[in-house]
């Protein structure tokens, strides 16, 4: 082996000796999502997932709460509807109400957008 070779080795070898590559267990769960009336477009942190009624999976962790903070929006196809968002926070134990994934979201495109009733999470899925 010539010298400059046995150093590219070498240097290839300590590389990567520093890489450590650990399996990290990924986790997602489904979120059946409709809206009132169907048929709105639903925006995923900026990506367009589809029209509701849609079932989309999201990353979460073991225990079922958001990883990151994401946010989703219903945008209605008529111009008398409202948008409706929701934003869940990314998971915080001393904090995780907030950041559970729930197993179905309605939008209700006909009301003022926080009103009660514009957006309901419901825990268990009616399937």
């Amino acid at each position: 082996m010539k010298r400059g070779q046995i150093f590219t080795w070498l240097a290839a070898s300590v590389l990567l000796a520093g890489c450590e590559t650990s399996e990290k267990e990924i986790y997602s769960r489904n979120i059946a999502i409709e809206s009132v009336p169907s048929g709105a477009q639903i925006i995923i942190d900026g990506l367009k997932m589809g029209k509701t009624p849609i079932g989309v999976g999201v990353e979460t962790t073991e225990d079922g709460y958001f990883v990151r903070r994401t946010s989703i929006t219903a945008v209605p196809e008529g111009e008398k509807l409202n948008t409706q968002v929701v934003t869940f926070p990314a998971h915080n134990p001393n904090n995780s109400d907030k950041s559970w994934v729930p197993a179905k979201i309605i939008f209700n495109m006909d009301k003022a957008p926080g009103s009660e009733g514009s957006v309901v999470l419901e825990e268990e899925s009616a399937f």
